[in-house]
């Protein structure tokens, strides 16, 4: 036997489900409008409903809002789904970003001006050497002068014997001897290395 039902319950109403819009016939005509347009606008997604729309490379019209979804449909029937706040932010305009200043000192290269003279460099002393050496005196063994504070300086022009190596110091270069012998051959011996040989008292 069915219950009584009150008065209060027969006169309530169930509530209706929200209408749901859906465009069964989606105009593809004209080119399609990036989504990015609409995506930016503030009443999106519903401002892109009917829409013919380009969603990275998949083109179609907005046939339906589902919640916070769009449902797009191709020209050729084929139907996707993109979550419109997903959309909203990859389409969102990049913020700006401001410039940090900095506190460090850069120096800058001198700018350098085509009429600017170029300094010139700086000369080499001048070689200072005995063309003609004189072996007349008797050559003295390079003991007579590593041992002196003045050598190799006071050994030059002076004929001297070095472990049998019989010449004259032609040329002091950065304190090696050029020694010429009578012959015409020259040697080079590193004064430092002789003042420690022969320099010994």
């Amino acid at each position: 036997m069915p219950s009584p039902t009150s008065p209060d319950q027969a006169n309530e109403t169930t509530p209706a489900a929200p209408t749901r819009t859906v465009i069964t016939e989606p105009d593809f005509s004209g080119e399609p409008q990036p989504i990015a347009a609409l995506a930016v606008r503030a009443d999106f997604p519903q401002c892109a409903l009917g829409v013919h729309v380009d969603i990275r490379g998949f083109a179609g019209v907005v046939v339906e809002i589902i919640n916070q979804s769009i449902v797009v449909r191709s020209s050729e029937g084929v139907t996707q789904r993109f979550n419109a706040g997903r959309l909203q932010t990859l389409c969102a305009p990049p913020a700006p970003i401001e410039a940090v200043p900095t506190t460090r000192n850069i120096d800058r290269p001198k700018p350098v001006f085509a009429d600017e003279p170029a300094r010139p460099k700086p000369e080499a002393p001048p070689r200072v050497f005995i063309a003609e050496p004189d072996f007349s005196a008797p050559a003295r063994p390079i003991n007579d002068y590593a041992g002196r504070p003045d050598f190799p300086k006071c050994a030059y022009g002076q004929h001297v014997d070095v472990a049998g190596y019989v010449g004259v110091v032609v040329e002091i270069v950065k304190g090696s001897l050029k020694i010429q012998s009578a012959a015409g051959t020259t040697r080079s011996y590193n004064g430092e290395a002789l003042r420690k040989i022969y320099g010994r008292g």
